[in-house]
């Protein structure tokens, strides 16, 4: 009893009266309107959630205050010579030497404009036990890779963190060796998969991966300088990843044997500036719910208004006749 008289005196504050039945008149253009409102609340309802779904990319500059003293480099490049030719070094500023051809993987090929051919023939299965051996760091028959005539390198390894020149020569041009490569294949020549420098985030732009530059001639040098910006990457749920990205401008040229070293030259350096880089939602929730329920009811208003404007119109102003009962109607069982 208690509740059905709070609830007599609830109506009082009713801010949503009701229409009988019995007063109501449908129309065929009122369910026309009713059917594209709702579509056009449908679209509307689902533009606002995919906005809402979506990420937002914040920039921050900040001074690097790292204190790390190496750096991993990804490569993987494909040079137009045999791999027991070549030779990886990397030479950094404090005048470290470092021979890297024992670190990374040096695999024979056959050199393509599209991706790199791991084995001559198909149908030759001592290519593909080559490509194996060679694959798992295990001594492989070096006529054969001669034979294939290009080499693919790749992995990751550790640099010191500081500004550096990583060089990609031949046996017996640019450094002493034993061996000395033949003029006839020298050919730097070379497709990049991969450079880049530190871990993986999504959306990472590495300038060189994809890119191909042709030699000419058999001494050609090909340089690239590249600045390279510390980055931090703070996701949407928190996750802490540090990484980099980098900046490159790249030059080569032609010389006379004697005059320089030939190879493939990436210098980098190491900016003092970083950047934080953090991915936070467009809006909150609640402003996803608010921002709904205006347009939602406002659309609902608005069609209900030029609803009734345009039969204002129809009409010129004269009232519906069939928006009334007739009163013998309603005197009806009196």
């Amino acid at each position: 009893m208690v509740f059905r008289k709070l609830a007599e005196k609830a109506k009082a504050f009713d801010a949503f009266p009701k229409v009988e039945d019995d007063n109501q008149q449908r129309s065929e253009k009122g369910g026309i309107l009713t059917v594209i409102v709702a579509i056009c609340l449908f679209m509307l309802t689902m533009s606002e959630f995919t906005d809402y779904r979506k990420y937002h990319t914040n920039y921050k500059f900040l001074v690097d205050h790292t204190i790390d003293n190496k750096m991993q480099i990804n490569i993987d490049v494909t040079v137009a010579m045999p791999c027991p030719s070549l030779m990886i070094h990397v030479v950094d500023a404090t005048g470290q030497r470092n021979r890297l051809t024992q670190d990374l993987k040096l695999i024979p090929a056959q050199f393509s404009a599209g991706t790199a051919t791991k084995y001559k023939q198909i149908e030759d299965p001592k290519y593909i036990h080559e490509m194996i051996q060679a694959a798992s760091g295990k001594p492989y028959d070096h006529g054969i890779a001669n034979d294939m005539g290009s080499c693919r390198i790749y992995g990751s390894l550790k640099v010191n963190k500081v500004a550096s020149n990583l060089h990609i020569t031949s046996d017996g041009h640019g450094y002493a060796s034993v061996a000395h490569t033949s003029h006839d294949i020298m050919n730097f020549t070379h497709r990049i998969d991969e450079f880049s420098f530190g871990n993986f985030y999504p959306a990472l732009v590495n300038p060189l991966d994809n890119s191909i530059e042709i030699a000419q001639t058999n001494f050609e040098i090909f340089q690239y300088t590249i600045s390279v910006v510390p980055t931090s990457l703070i996701d949407r749920w928190g996750n802490f990843l540090d990484t980099n990205q980098y900046a490159v401008t790249d030059s080569h040229k032609a010389f006379k044997e004697g005059q320089t070293i030939p190879g493939i030259f990436f210098r980098y350096e190491i900016e003092p500036i970083s950047v934080q880089i953090t991915e936070s939602r467009s809006q909150s929730f609640m402003h996803f719910l608010v921002r709904l329920c205006g347009i939602l009811g406002g659309s609902v208003v608005t069609a209900g208004a030029f609803y009734r404007l345009f039969n204002f119109v129809w009409t010129g102003g004269r009232e519906d006749p069939k928006l009334y009962t007739p009163t013998h109607n309603m005197m009806k069982g009196v």
